[in-house]
Order: structure tokens, then C-alpha cells, then sequence
């Protein structure tokens, strides 16, 4: 049985549901976000270019977010202007 994809805006969408009820909510809404959610928001970290740490393996040298253009956008806009 084929696994159905999203695409990019989809999962755009997915992930900005789960981080809208963790910015309105706090720790509860962490407790709220569903696991498409929570796969949605992964997926758009890898798009960002995050480099993925697999569990049990250490925290690499170097930098986590190579593409260093989306952490430029971060870092000169305040978090709800992104």
C-alpha cells in the first residue's frame, strides 16, 4: 500500500498547526500536537537544512544549520515575523 506524500505546502500547513498550539499554550499545547504534526514540523526543519542528530549518536562538530540563509532570516526578524 503506497504512502501518501504531502506536499510542501501541506506540510507547511501541518507544522504551523502543531507550532501555533505550542506558541499559544506552552507545555500544554506540546502535549496537544499530533504526530503528523510533529513529522510535519520535522520535515520542515530538514527543508531549512538541519542536520539531523539519530539517537545515540553524539552532537556533530560544526554546525546544525548549514544553510546558513534561513538562520540569517531568524535571526533578523523577531520569531512572529517569520
Amino acid at each position: 500500500m503506497p504512502i501518501d506524500r504531502w506536499t510542501v505546502p501541506q506540510m507547511a500547513e501541518r507544522a504551523a498547526r502543531g507550532l501555533g498550539k505550542v506558541d499559544q499554550l506552552g507545555p500544554r499545547g506540546a502535549t496537544m500536537v499530533s504526530r503528523d504534526e510533529v513529522e510535519a514540523m520535522a520535515g520542515m526543519l530538514a527543508l531549512l537544512g538541519m542536520t539531523p542528530i539519530y539517537p545515540g549518536n553524539p552532537t556533530p562538530a560544526g554546525d546544525l544549520f548549514p544553510r546558513q540563509e534561513a538562520l540569517q532570516i531568524i535571526e533578523t526578524k523577531g520569531p512572529t515575523d517569520v
